[in-house]
């Protein structure tokens, strides 16, 4: 019989004049995995943070195994066996992945020397019972998003906690590799081990998950049964609004306007590329992970060198080589990664916001702050980014708002054409919602929009087109009844149909 091994009881914290949680409870079983669900700034993070030991309750009790416990310091939650994998990476670039993983907690042996035969075999011991294959003398740094991912996570492993917090552990991830992760959680679960998970892929929280509990705006909503309720209930707890309302209305007809032609696009990745994209319309780019769909955005907002081919806008040729003539000719990027591609983290909201377009608020080579302050205040109720103060650091808002910062940076630059790659990976539902509705408004006012996304649902739900990738090549194009999940499978296994232009 489950019993209950964790419980929260009347927490509560505010941020200066916001008030993050509000009274929140629930209890955790032991030997589970129990799934934290709800809109970016719901209180999740906050939440796991506290438990963490990296921020503090202003009220409320924590209870682990029947008994109080007080966790002030990471210090505290380690030596109460919770540990936390946090969705911002914290691996040291110039160290070693086996020097990563026993930070601090060096073997040492004769002199106080430390024990490297002792850390690499141990290394090698935990990859093995994990299935996790990285290099242990790679340099954390160099890894791929992912590889680092699975290094926080086996750091982690080491040290043998009770309770494991995974704070959207699939962002960056691959299928094989979400499979690799959820054979460890289900490793780990049978050892008895507590899972606590974030995580906005429906399909994730169905198949992991054993508990859910639902936050809104910094309160609970419930706590169920992941057995006992579907797709479309859980989402109107987190929302408030049915699973068919997410995505908007597609346009009925878009025009014929060629907005953005691409002619015989090449480079190392990219072979022959070739497409038209039609002034307020919604074209989406699928394929699996790895066949040139972040090549071919990046190429077109000049991120990625090209060795032929052409671009045109309206009509016109137009050079672009780095990103200052992309944004000169009106094509903006909303990058995958936002923290490393998309924003500057030492800044405050209001300056990220209005990076892109500072020309249009300076004079005499001087920002004029007034101006500044108001295209951010608009730019953030449009947007509908929930914050405390625009000149709060960036980095203190939930990844959702981040991405909204992003994408207000971006719009500040009027642009004819927008790529979207990834946007909503690591976003809740709402925010997902609120990205689908500006993506389509801004078609509607004649901005060409292309969406690049890993999701198959969120390509098909929001694009009036699809092109679809293999191997750096365009392998079809699909629109109205075509368009479906079986018809772009096959595409992007390279199966069937010849390039369309």
């Amino acid at each position: 019989m489950q019993q209950d091994y964790l419980s929260l009881e009347h927490i509560s914290k505010s941020f200066g004049g916001n008030r993050a949680l509000n009274d929140v409870s629930f209890s955790v079983r032991k030997g589970t995995v129990h799934v934290l669900a709800g809109e970016n700034g719901a209180g999740k993070s906050t939440v796991l943070k506290i438990l963490a030991g990296i921020y503090h309750r202003d009220e409320g009790d924590i209870f682990l195994d029947g008994r109080k416990v007080e966790i002030e310091t990471p210090q505290q939650a380690a030596a109460n066996g919770i540990a936390m994998v946090f969705q911002e990476l914290t691996l040291i670039s110039e160290l070693t992945v086996e020097e990563n993983l026993f930070l601090s907690i060096e073997p040492r042996g004769r002199f106080g020397m430390i024990d490297k035969k002792t850390v690499r075999s141990r290394v090698i011991e935990l990859m093995n019972t994990y299935n996790i294959q990285i290099e242990p003398t790679a340099i954390a740094g160099r890894l791929s998003i992912a590889q680092q991912q699975m290094a926080e996570i086996l750091k982690i492993l080491l040290r043998d906690p009770q309770i494991i917090i995974l704070d959207e552990p699939t962002s960056s991830l691959a299928t094989e590799e979400v499979k690799t992760l959820f054979n460890i959680v289900r490793t780990l679960v049978q050892k008895g081990k507590t899972i606590i998970f974030i995580s906005h892929r429906m399909e994730e929280i169905f198949e992991i998950g054993d508990y859910i509990t639902v936050f809104k705006d910094g309160e609970v909503v419930a706590t169920s049964k992941i057995s006992e309720i579907d797709a479309g209930g859980l989402v109107k707890m987190m929302v408030g609004r049915s699973l068919s309302q997410i995505y908007p209305r597609k346009a009925e007809r878009v025009g014929d306007e060629v907005l953005l032609k691409v002619d015989r696009l090449k480079s190392e990745i990219l072979k022959n590329v070739s497409f038209e994209l039609h002034r307020g319309e919604v074209l989406g780019i699928a394929g699996l992970q790895g066949h040139g769909q972040t090549e071919l955005l990046n190429a077109i907002s000049g991120l990625h060198p090209l060795s032929a081919g052409e671009i045109e806008i309206n009509g016109k040729k137009v050079r672009i080589r780095n990103a200052g003539q992309a944004l000169k000719n009106g094509i903006a990027l909303v990058p995958s990664d936002r923290k490393r591609e998309g924003l500057m983290l030492m800044l405050s909201i209001r300056q990220n916001l209005a990076l892109c377009s500072l020309k249009e608020r300076s004079k005499g080579g001087f920002i004029q702050l007034k101006a500044e302050e108001e295209f951010a205040r608009e730019t953030q109720e449009e947007l509908k980014i929930k914050l405390a103060s625009l000149n709060n650091s960036v980095s203190s808002l939930s990844g959702g708002n981040q991405q909204k910062v992003v994408l207000g940076k971006e719009l500040g630059t009027h642009p004819k054409v927008m790529l979207f790659n990834d946007p909503t990976r690591g976003i809740d539902v709402g925010s997902k919602s609120d990205f689908y509705n500006i993506m389509r408004s801004k078609a509607g006012e004649g901005v060409g929009i292309i969406l690049c996304s890993s999701d198959m649902m969120e390509v098909i739900g929001m694009s009036d087109r699809v092109i679809v990738m293999y191997e750096g090549e365009i392998t079809g194009i699909l629109s109205g009844e075509e368009l479906t999940e079986e018809n772009i499978m096959c595409l992007a296994m390279g199966i069937t149909g010849k390039q369309k232009k």
